[in-house]
């Protein structure tokens, strides 16, 4: 059990259109204040949501991998000399991708018991050389995911559907999508060390999992100061389809996965065709022939678990 802060003041950022169930904001203030917490909510719709009170001594994010990203891109890009504030999530989205690899609960018990242990793990985030965007969380890379986001993002999903029901059609789209993509021949450098092939993907992975609950890194872990590299090439086509559509009828992944994976250490160089890359849930129309070069920086956030 960690040394919980000398502050007692909660910035509460919260996403109220996340997630399937309803956590008003009378119903998180009342578990925090619990703590023996001040709190100050606020919704991730407001203007003034990222501007913390000098005392905050924890963040609470409540939503989704979109959310959370959000958030700590805001808390990262804070000074050097600011104190950093600890981070706790509440996982209340579709996927909840980083919080499951950390393993952490949804539900305001689960919140409850990392604040009252203050258990706090250091967090590993990844720089990229992209103009729009800086860093990422959970992973970034070229080719099916960045069609699928694309794709997903003009299908029109009802409302009523459940966190479980969009996955399956996130998952449905992108078997679809993998049967019939066109390869890009690449060029990936890992710790000075060149893979050529012509990949359907490319993917730098921070955590275990990325859009729908694709576990393409199973023993990736974001404390550990260093990143997966999942390549899947022409000839592992079919394998892959097979995987995601028994994944999506039987809710079960294979314990061996139809992809190339490798770890980096220091840095990686991506260099391949495609104008198209997402960063975590971004998308980014990438012209420039320059290759795409990821950095480690281990341990810049931490977070209660």
């Amino acid at each position: 059990m960690g040394k919980q802060a000398v502050n007692k003041h909660v910035h509460l950022i919260h996403n109220p259109k996340a997630g399937d169930q309803d956590y008003s904001k009378k119903k998180l203030i009342d578990m925090v204040t619990s703590c023996g917490f001040t709190c100050q909510y606020v919704s991730i719709k407001s203007k003034e949501w990222e501007q913390l009170k000098t005392e905050t001594a924890l963040v609470i994010i409540a939503g989704g991998d979109g959310t959370v990203r959000r958030a700590m891109k805001k808390l990262l890009a804070r000074k050097m000399l600011e104190k950093r504030p600890m981070i706790a999530l509440l996982p209340i989205g579709t996927a909840n991708n980083f919080a499951k690899t950390l393993k952490i609960k949804s539900g305001l018990p689960a919140l409850r018991k990392a604040i009252e242990s203050w258990s706090p793990r250091r967090i590993d985030v990844g720089v990229v050389n992209l103009p729009k965007a800086k860093f990422f969380l959970e992973g970034m890379g070229c080719g099916i995911l960045p069609s699928l986001m694309k794709e997903m993002d003009v299908i029109d999903i009802p409302s009523s559907n459940t966190a479980k029901q969009e996955l399956e059609i996130a998952l449905a789209k992108l078997a679809d999508i993998a049967a019939q993509h066109k390869p890009q021949r690449g060029t990936v450098i890992i710790d000075d060390k060149r893979h050529e092939g012509d990949f359907l993907f490319i993917e730098v992975l921070n955590i275990k999992s990325v859009g729908p609950n694709l576990e393409l890194a199973p023993t990736a872990d974001p404390t550990d100061g260093k990143f997966h590299v999942a390549l899947l090439e022409e000839g592992m086509r079919e394998a892959f389809v097979k995987y995601v559509k028994d994944y999506r009828t039987s809710g079960k992944r294979s314990t061996k996965v139809p992809w190339k994976l490798l770890e980096a250490k220091e840095n990686i160089s991506i260099h391949c065709p495609n104008q198209l890359v997402h960063v975590d849930d971004e998308l980014i129309a990438f012209e420039n022939d320059k290759p795409i070069v990821v950095e480690i920086r281990p341990g810049v956030a931490d977070v209660l678990v």
